[in-house]
């Protein structure tokens, strides 16, 4: 993998064709907004008795030439669609050998943001070459992941959503979300999901308040120009979350957290909030001590 740091890096797939551009468009937008180069990446499993070094006397000569072939047009197109949106940004190229999980985690060793497709309904699926083990990533790799849904048709004035519960992980959420909306001059909307359970309603909502003032603090005086709004909802986190971002810029969330929040984004919870987000779906690097 070549050097990527500082960089918002990009997965592209020939399996789903109709996740590039609504990926390469965010990723250009994100690293022009950040002020950084844009790699975009595309991994070939290659399989048994091919090579990428096929010589003319290898039997499989002819396929492996139009196998390559094939990934390098994928990212000639890809270029050029990164470019034209975006003409102020770096863009690299990069076609790697070797499984998609494994390219994914050499990406994320080094990389700043990486930015994935999603799949709606079926959760979230190979971002490089449609494997199902993709969403096995989340929550294990030192960069932020953005997943781009198919369509992601995001107003310049929408808001980033960001959902909180008092952990760490919502903590690391936060960071990221205040960067993003400082990033994309636009507001942030601090979401509380908790479940009232014995909970008066008036006690769990003084209760939350007093959570996310805390965790807030701090924020705002590194971010004293990003206008903040928030909200305290009770229930699923997932369902309320998803409600919540639509119309959203994109909606941030952490690896791990509490209550509800629990395994949010490496179980079944995750995979529906993956689904019924129609806006880009953020996760924060899990925090070092955790």
């Amino acid at each position: 993998m070549s050097q990527t740091n500082a960089s918002v890096v990009a997965g592209v797939s020939t399996v789903r064709p109709d996740l590039n551009g609504p990926v390469i468009a965010w990723a250009a937008d994100e690293a022009a907004a950040r002020g950084l180069p844009l790699h975009i990446v595309h991994a070939q499993e290659w399989p048994r008795g091919t090579s990428p070094q096929a010589g003319p006397d290898h039997p499989a000569h002819v396929w492996s030439r139009h196998f390559r072939a094939g990934g390098e047009a994928l990212l000639r197109t890809a270029h050029s669609a990164a470019s034209a949106r975006q003409p102020g940004v770096a863009v690299t190229t990069e076609l790697a050998v070797g499984r998609p999980v494994r390219v994914l985690r050499e990406a994320a060793d080094t990389a700043g943001f990486l930015v994935l497709g999603a799949r709606r309904l079926t959760g979230v699926e190979g971002a490089f070459a449609g494997s199902g083990k993709g969403h096995a990533l989340l929550g294990h790799l030192r960069c932020p992941v953005a997943l781009v849904p198919e369509a992601a048709d995001i107003p310049d004035d929408a808001p980033v959503v960001v959902g909180v519960d008092g952990s760490p992980a919502s903590t690391a959420a936060l960071d990221l979300a205040f960067a993003e909306a400082d990033a994309a001059k636009t507001s942030l909307v601090v979401i509380a999901v908790r479940n009232p359970r014995d909970y008066a309603w008036a006690e769990y909502q003084e209760d939350t308040d007093l959570l996310v003032a805390e965790q807030l603090a701090g924020h705002r005086r590194r971010y004293p120009d990003t206008e903040v709004r928030q909200e305290i909802l009770g229930g699923d986190p997932a369902l309320m979350l998803a409600t919540a971002a639509r119309g959203a810029r994109c909606l941030v969330v952490g690896s791990r957290g509490r209550g509800g929040f629990r395994g949010l984004l490496l179980g079944s919870t995750g995979r529906a909030l993956v689904h019924r987000t129609d806006c880009p779906l953020l996760v924060a690097p899990q925090p070092h001590d955790a």
